[in-house]
């Protein structure tokens, strides 16, 4: 019996899913639609996180990268690994990251 593609289509050049990076990824688009802020997900070696800057100040970035803990996804702060917000809360997390670029310029 062969692999045909008829058969087995669905499981020829199927990507795995990465949670973490669809959860950076629509934080990526956030920020974007994001009136005071700049960036873009960034991936090295592996590791996904996203860089953001507030237009007008962009001396100062952060880094904001998405754990799994307690049973759920969490945007963090890369440099400490401090929780921002639920994953499902891009709002939330665009809110504190504007909030945290603001008070340090």
């Amino acid at each position: 019996m062969g692999y045909d593609k008829g058969r087995h289509v669905a499981t020829i050049d199927v990507s795995p899913r990465n949670e973490r990076r669809e959860h950076l990824s629509a934080l990526d688009v956030g920020v974007r639609a994001h009136p005071e802020l700049a960036g873009g997900l960034v991936e090295r070696r592996g590791v996904s996180w996203v860089s953001v800057v507030r237009y007008g100040g962009p001396r100062r970035r952060v880094e904001i990268g998405c754990d799994f803990r307690d049973g759920g996804w969490w945007f963090c702060w890369a440099s400490d690994g401090r929780a921002i917000a639920p994953a499902s809360d891009v709002t939330g997390t665009l809110d504190a990251v504007a909030g945290e670029l603001v008070r340090s310029a």
